[in-house]
């Protein structure tokens, strides 16, 4: 497996990983195919002989673990730019990765440690667009997956990887951030990236753990202009599966009876148990001082 793939199926492959092509239609919708299993060996001889190729983002139990936003327009640099900064310095999230895109633009790339409903993921975009977004028309925005039933559901459910166009030659890639404002003109590269350096850039992208998405969450639906919103719905809906994914029951009227049951929980990971300890050590430290 060259370096490239082994970025990609670490930040943005699905267990299980499947894959579509697509192909023009009369209606101006592309025409969708189902191809199975995303081997390593099928990206490397798409890529290499640039076909087109697509992560099916949604897998089959409802779960997300990509997701992107693009601008079409690249006179949105700023906007963009400003979300990049801003999930960083307002969330104390990981850098996401940004490219330029033949078909979409300008896009940011979020990846997350351990897929997540599609309505979470849903929300999650959503609120970026009212936070950081809002200024933009809805019609030059493309999130996938998509925040909205409606038209074209299909196409946003299916991630492009690396799209490139023979007339003219024009080809997309993962950029560095701070050549962005490079691109508002031409958001694409006239020659075929390197994948080495594509590998490096992805290398420095981390994803965003399961425990800090649910910490966002829970930061989108304390704000007010998210109240009675599908964000607010989504963060408490995550906070039932969180429980309920920790093997232990959710009737509890304290939190040190929680913390208590996870900790003692032989069914919770590891890693939850020791920070239920940790948060309960103060707690037992006082009653010993008493």
């Amino acid at each position: 497996m060259n370096r490239f793939i082994s970025e990609l199926t670490r930040l943005y492959f699905l267990p299980g990983q499947e894959w579509q092509t697509w192909l023009p239609s009369e209606s101006g919708e592309p025409a969708y195919v189902m191809e199975g299993l995303l081997t390593p060996e099928v990206l490397a001889e798409r890529l290499a002989t640039e076909s087109n190729v697509g992560l099916t983002l949604v897998s089959p139990d409802g779960m997300v673990r990509a997701m992107v936003i693009s601008l079409a327009n690249g006179s949105y640099w700023e906007q963009l730019a400003a979300l990049y900064q801003g999930v960083q310095e307002d969330f104390d999230v990981p850098a996401p990765a940004i490219s330029v895109s033949v078909e979409d633009g300008y896009q940011i790339w979020f990846s997350l440690a351990e897929p997540v409903p599609l309505q979470q993921a849903q929300a999650f975009l959503n609120a970026l667009r009212l936070k950081y977004l809002n200024d933009i028309p809805v019609a030059r925005l493309k999130f996938r997956p998509g925040i909205e039933d409606g038209t074209n559901v299909h196409s946003l459910s299916v991630l492009p990887l690396m799209q490139a166009l023979k007339e003219p030659e024009r080809w997309s890639a993962f950029i560095d951030p701070s050549m962005g404002c490079m691109f508002i003109d031409e958001s694409w590269l006239e020659m075929a990236p390197n994948l080495d350096q594509q590998a490096a850039m992805l290398a420095e992208v981390e994803t965003i753990k399961a425990e800090d998405f649910q910490r966002v969450m829970s930061i989108m639906q304390a704000a007010p202009a998210f109240a009675g919103t599908p964000v607010e719905n989504a963060a408490r809906s995550g906070g039932d599966r969180l429980t309920s994914s920790l093997g232990v029951d959710s009737h509890f009227t304290d939190p040190k009876s929680f913390l208590m049951a996870v900790m003692n929980d032989p069914q919770t990971s590891a890693h939850d148990r020791i920070e239920a300890a940790k948060a309960l050590l103060p707690y037992f430290e006082n009653l010993k001082a008493q």
